[in-house]
């Protein structure tokens, strides 16, 4: 078993050094004991994938397709979880990744849910910063105002998100909080949807300005 290990780390661990791994120095890992198999046939098996996945990924980070070579070393990670130097070149790409679009819009308060003109892909990254104030207004009489079961899972007059397969959201699809500021991972491929969490939109007033970068 050791001697197999010997083998595949020898396998996979040099690599081809180019433009995009030069931008962040990366050193040799440590080696950790990894969860692999006992059969020399499968480990063997493993070590063809993972140092051809790598040729690959490199290939589509020298051409800047930093989506693809994202996909390619997120396999080789499903595969080793905790292979470092795939997690440090992942940490590159997402960084690239991170920048690679920007778009500005405005959220009006009064609105429910309203199209970004988003397209964003699950698994990339994604970050928001917000600026300006919106007034989340309620009436009631004396005896109070009781605030509904369904909303209560987010702070009532927070910025929201949702990734959706249209401009309406399913029942199903689960809403986040993006607040002031945000940097996430995309749960799912779908629209991206935005608006201030309220049950009733109608009566709010005021609008937010929202700058969101990422893979888009």
């Amino acid at each position: 078993m050791r001697f197999a290990l010997f083998l595949l780390f020898v396998a996979i661990g040099l690599f081809p050094v180019d433009a995009y791994a030069q931008r962040r120095p990366m050193q040799k890992p440590k080696e950790e004991p990894l969860e692999l198999p006992t059969d020399p046939r499968l480990v063997e098996i493993h070590r063809e994938f993972v140092t051809k996945a790598e040729k690959l990924g490199d290939e589509y980070a020298r051409k800047k397709d930093w989506e693809k070579a994202r996909v390619v070393f997120g396999e080789v990670l499903k595969l080793v979880p905790n292979y470092k130097p795939a997690v440090e070149k992942m940490k590159v790409i997402n960084g690239e990744l991170s920048n690679a679009n920007k778009k500005v819009i405005t959220v009006e308060a009064r609105e429910g849910w309203q199209d970004t003109g988003i397209d964003v892909i699950e698994g990339s990254p994604l970050a928001f910063r917000t600026e300006g104030q919106w007034l989340l207004v309620h009436e009631s009489d004396a005896n109070g105002l009781e605030i509904p079961r369904e909303i209560r899972d987010y702070k009532l007059g927070s910025l929201i998100g949702v990734v959706a397969k249209s401009a309406t959201p399913d029942k199903d699809t689960v809403p986040f909080t993006i607040g002031t500021q945000k940097q996430m991972t995309v749960p799912q491929t779908g629209r991206l949807l935005l608006k201030m969490h309220d049950l009733n939109n109608e009566d709010n007033r005021g609008q937010v300005r929202v700058e969101i970068t990422g893979n888009f």
